[in-house]
Parts: structure tokens; C-alpha cells; sequence
């Protein structure tokens, strides 16, 4: 799979053709999503029937409040815990990228973790509801034109500090490490409400990946998937990569506003 070139290209999809998917190709996008990590725990579970599903969450949810319609939905359940969700969104990005490289469009949908939603879609109330995905063909035809463009990024040198905590490359300064096509790429990254929470530091020979506190959303899932684009622009471009145990902020002079939620050896 080109991930650099998904990463470019894919963008979040409101409107769906009433097209449905063959159950075939449907499967191949959650084998994807379930070999993205290794012993993940997590569950995905399809709703082959979207138009049963949309009744029953209409109202309910949606993202910022509007349920979006499509032939088909995934939702991705786990034991309750923040690396529970951090996975659950890098498999979910997973199978949004296979159904891209698949001429499919997708969209994250947010969906309370409660026992009544659960109880409407037959899900184990013991396991939290962690992403639900919208998934299908792009409705874009003779009436209604795709003009949708994708959502604004900071840019590379926006994201990321070199050496110290606030210090912002200058573009060279990415060339000269090899990494410019790295956090081009990870740049594109989606985030909830498109807030883009994180930070990396650049230092000799790690990258810390700091994501900023917000008591008013839930920074799991954006750690996930902020993850995911690094971690696949690395290996797009030949750069191995080596989780490192993370250590305390104070190592790095970085905020109490921020965490450190990834540290690679690099």
C-alpha cells in the first residue's frame, strides 16, 4: 500500500451512493484493520445493513451532531483503557486507508460509549464503544459535484520543535535530518474538531511525540491516529523506527499542559 499517497489524498466523506459493497471486499478492509497491530484486543465489528443502523442511531449521534447515512458502518470495541484506544483509532485508520486504496470513501462518526447505543446495535455493554466508521461509494454525480476539499493542516515545521521545546525548524533544518517528507506527510493527519493537539520534538536521535491535555475532548483516539501517520510516512520512506519506553516530560523540558504519548528511537 502507498500510504504517502493516501495520506495526500483521502479526506472524510458526508454523502454516500445507496451502492452497497460486496461483502467480499468488506471483509478484506477488516482484515486489514484486524492485522494492523499485533495482539490488540480489540474487536471490529460491520453493520452490513447501514440503513437499519442509521434508524436505530438517528438522533443519537453523529459528528457534531448530524448522523451521517451510508450503506455500511464498522465500529471497533475494547476493554476500557487510553492504549485500548489508541489502537482502536491506528486500526481504524487502517481500514479507512485499505477502503481509499479500494475506491471506497469513509468517515469517523461520533458515537456515545453508552449501554443504550450498545443495547440498539446488539453490542456487548461489557466493551467500549470506541470508533464507529461510515463506509462506502463517494455520492458524486451529475446533481451533486464533489467539491469537498480537504481539511486544513498546520504545516510540517508547524508541528514539530528541533533540539528543544519551542524551538521551530526552519525547513532546511527537516531536509538535513531526512526528515521533511516525514512530517510533510504526518501533517495531514485528522484530528477531532480538526485541532491538530500534538507536537514533536526532534532531538539527536529520538522523536517525542507530546499531545496537549484538553479535559474537553478525548486525546486517545487523535494519539492513535497521529501514530499511525508517523509511524507509516517512516516506513513509506525507508526510516526504521523503535519505540522507546516514554519518559517524564521533565527529560525534555516540555509543558505540563502536554504528555509525552510516543517516544521513537530514530
Amino acid at each position: 500500500m502507498n500510504y504517502a499517497n493516501i495520506m495526500q489524498e483521502i479526506k472524510s466523506t458526508r454523502d454516500y451512493k445507496e451502492t452497497r459493497v460486496k461483502s467480499e471486499l468488506l471483509k478484506e478492509i477488516i482484515i486489514a484493520g484486524d492485522t494492523a497491530l499485533e495482539n490488540h484486543g480489540l474487536d471490529i465489528v460491520l453493520f452490513e445493513d447501514g440503513e437499519q443502523a442509521k434508524q436505530k442511531l438517528e438522533g443519537k449521534a453523529g459528528y457534531f451532531g448530524k448522523f451521517i447515512g451510508a450503506p455500511h458502518y464498522i465500529a471497533v470495541l475494547s476493554n476500557d483503557g487510553r492504549k485500548s484506544k489508541e489502537d482502536a483509532a491506528y486500526i481504524m485508520e487502517m481500514m479507512r486507508f485499505k477502503a481509499h486504496k479500494e475506491g471506497l470513501a469513509s468517515c469517523w462518526i461520533t458515537i456515545p460509549d453508552t449501554d443504550e447505543i450498545k443495547t440498539d446495535l446488539a453490542i456487548d455493554k461489557s466493551r467500549s464503544l470506541c470508533g464507529f466508521l461510515a463506509i462506502g461509494y463517494r455520492y458524486a454525480g451529475i446533481f451533486k459535484k464533489d467539491i469537498q476539499e480537504k481539511a486544513f493542516r498546520q504545516g510540517a515545521i508547524e508541528i514539530t520543535y528541533l533540539d528543544e521545546w519551542g524551538n521551530t525548524p526552519e525547513w532546511e533544518d527537516l531536509e538535513t535530518r531526512g526528515l521533511d517528507q516525514i512530517f510533510y506527510l504526518t501533517r495531514f493527519a485528522p484530528s477531532w474538531g480538526n485541532k491538530q493537539p500534538w507536537k514533536f520534538l526532534i532531538t539527536r536521535n529520538k522523536v517525542v511525540l507530546a499531545v496537549e491535555k484538553d479535559s474537553s475532548t478525548d486525546t486517545d483516539l487523535d494519539t492513535g491516529i497521529i501514530k499511525f501517520y508517523f509511524e507509516k510516512a517512516c516506513l513509506d520512506n525507508g526510516i526504521s523506527l523503535k519505540a522507546s519506553e516514554i519518559e517524564t516530560i521533565e527529560a525534555f523540558n516540555i509543558p505540563e499542559n502536554y504528555e509525552i504519548r510516543a517516544l521513537y528511537n530514530i
